[in-house]
């Protein structure tokens, strides 16, 4: 059996205020082919952040995580208080695109590891045990390993349709 079809479906946070430009644009697009379009956007990240994913070519890619309440989405609302954030669900027929790749944590932190999908799945660095199973949230070992699974971000190359979003709210 395919591993990936464990994967319900993916999620993309991002402020409201962008919701009329992806639907505009016709869905997601990276931060730098939306530099390279002149479109202005309300990005996640701070300048720093920005800064790193451009520097590593990481602002080529739209960058998905698996869970609502993302922890680099705590970050941005400590930022922006004002921010309204909403996750965008994506269909996980995504992952079958050419050039997804697999973050082992935040793309620019030291010590990820960012690989083609189908070598994640091979070296089994998805844990789907700590996303997808049951289990005893009273124990610290479970917990570590789903914060740390849910670090991890998918990297979809440029451009998601709005066809794999499945929840974009009308407005």
């Amino acid at each position: 059996m395919d591993p990936l079809l464990r994967i319900p479906h993916l999620y993309h946070f991002t402020d409201v205020v962008n919701m009329p430009k992806i639907r505009e644009l016709e869905g997601l697009f990276s931060t730098a082919r939306l530099r390279e379009m002149e479109q202005e956007f309300c990005a996640g990240g701070d300048q720093d952040s920005l800064g790193l994913d451009a520097r590593w070519g990481m602002d080529q890619y739209v960058h998905l995580c698996w869970a609502q309440g993302h922890p680099m989405a705590g970050k941005i609302a400590q930022r922006k208080p004002d921010a309204r954030l909403f996750y965008l669900k994506i269909d996980r027929a995504v992952l079958y695109a050419p050039g997804v790749k697999f973050a082992t944590g935040v793309v620019y932190a030291t010590g990820t590891e960012i690989v083609d999908l189908a070598e994640a799945v091979e070296r089994n660095l998805i844990d789907f045990h700590a996303l997808y199973n049951w289990t005893d949230w009273r124990d610290p070992q479970a917990q570590a390993a789903r914060r740390a699974a849910e670090l991890c971000e998918i990297l979809v190359p440029d451009y998601i349709p709005l066809s794999y979003i499945r929840n974009l709210p009308n407005g």
